[in-house]
């Protein structure tokens, strides 16, 4: 018996009443999901009654959106790790009561500093990728090959179990190396490759220094999280052109259960956000609301969080954030290209704001540089500076080198506006990794 009507499976909506609704009947639903998480947070988290009481704020006081923007105070990570400290592993974040009901365990990566705990109850990651398989044409009948190493960082583990609740097949690598997982998809035949975008580009060329030309595999779709990916067009047009796959992308918050924003089938510069688990607004540095078409930090209240409930929290995730719809039917929010920069890894230089992820953008350009890279911040006698290690691929000459590093280094101060040092390095030299990559190594006096 098949899982899905044949009218579900042609239509492009996973949801399609809560994927199209207008955004004023959107914006009067968050209102009231918002209440009644907030209401929720200060009768059973001693953190967030610690918080509101000190910023002066009852639930009560949140009748509009606006209020919930102007009253409701902001979080990030290093408050809830500040509040799990004082009883440690889970701390006042929790809910009273909570730790009766958490089944699943995570912890963030710790790639921007201490790792959070992140417990939760499993049927609170459920549907965040779906979404997006749905819309670009993942089906039932569709097998994912997961090439990651499942451990205690949220990474895949809600991808893993949204495919199976799509009734799936999966497959997952374990503690297969890369050639492993080469010849595992040569003979399982997988159509749906999940990684990191660094490891999918890795995995494609491991394969063919195995002599296997990865876009001749059974992988028709690649998708991905983790980093900026298939968002950007110059990584995309690679590991498209790598895998002879789509490349779907995804932003996601491992503390926010994983999924945030997905891949518009239509505008593959947009990210739509799932409106369904969560609200997003964009802030100014002075936390006011900015207009539709501008830029600031993403800041998210989930609403599949129960043990641990995140509210207004801050990702640092620069943005440019769309209210007006996008002609794929959707009326969620969209954010162009993806994360823009980290308020938190902004390095200022000479006057100019300089974010790494601006800096990657620019480099993802430059047709004879491999997608490696590595961005180092340090304190010199005038200030701070910023030096990109940079790989060329393998067809460039030796004897090209200088000139290809001066070409990089006149190309970023022409986006840039200033200096940025270039180091060439060796084909192949930096190092390649299977979760996140490391991108940014900040050495700066503190």
């Amino acid at each position: 018996m098949p899982l899905y009507s044949e009218a579900a499976t042609k239509s492009p909506y996973w949801n399609e009443y809560l994927e199209t609704m207008p955004r004023d009947k959107l914006d009067q639903l968050h209102l009231r999901r918002l209440q009644a998480m907030i209401k929720y947070a200060y009768e059973n988290a001693p953190m967030y009654r610690d918080l509101y009481d000190r910023a002066g704020v009852k639930p009560e006081d949140v009748k509009t959106l606006d209020d919930y923007i102007d009253k409701i105070p902001t979080i990030d990570k290093s408050d809830v790790v500040a509040y799990q400290a004082k009883n440690p592993p889970f701390g006042d974040a929790i809910v009273r009561g909570g730790e009766e009901y958490v089944n699943i365990f995570y912890m963030t990566s710790g790639s921007t500093g201490k790792p959070m705990m992140e417990p939760g109850y499993f049927k609170d990651i459920h549907q965040q990728w779906t979404y997006k398989w749905w819309a670009h044409g993942i089906r039932q009948n569709d097998v994912f090959y997961f090439a990651f190493p499942f451990g205690t960082f949220m990474g895949f583990w809600s991808a893993y179990f949204d495919a199976l609740m799509m009734g799936c097949q999966v497959i997952s690598s374990g503690g297969q190396d890369s050639k492993g997982r080469i010849r595992q998809i040569l003979e399982l035949k997988p159509t749906v490759l999940c990684a990191t975008p660094t490891y999918i580009l890795h995995l494609a060329e491991v394969a063919r220094d195995m002599g296997v030309n990865p876009a001749e595999t059974s992988i028709k779709f690649l998708t991905m999280a983790g980093e900026q990916g298939a968002v950007v067009a110059s990584l995309r047009k690679a590991m498209e052109e790598a895998w002879g796959a789509r490349a779907l992308d995804l932003y996601g918050i491992s503390e926010l259960w994983g999924s945030t924003s997905w891949h518009c089938p239509m505008h593959l510069d947009r990210l739509h956000l799932s409106e369904t688990v969560a609200y997003g607004v964009v802030l100014d540095e002075d936390g006011r609301k900015v207009p539709s078409g501008g830029r600031g930090e993403f800041v998210l209240t989930t609403y599949n969080a129960t043990v641990m409930p995140l509210i207004k929290y801050r990702t640092h995730d620069v943005v440019e954030w769309h209210l007006e719809g996008c002609d794929c039917g959707r009326s969620w929010l969209w954010l162009r290209e993806g994360v823009l920069g980290r308020t938190d890894q902004m390095v200022t230089i000479k006057g100019t704001n300089v974010y790494p992820a601006g800096l990657q953008a620019i480099l993802g350009e430059i047709p004879q540089l491999s997608e490696n890279m590595e961005i180092h911040f340090t304190t010199e006698a005038d200030g701070d500076a910023v030096t990109v290690k940079v790989e060329p691929i393998g067809n460039v000459s030796q004897e090209n080198y200088p000139q290809l590093q001066q070409q990089v280094a006149e190309e970023l101060h022409r986006k840039v506006g200033v200096r940025i040092g270039v180091e060439l390095v060796p084909p192949k030299s930096l190092p390649r990794y299977e979760q996140k990559a490391k991108r940014i190594f900040d050495n700066r006096k503190k």
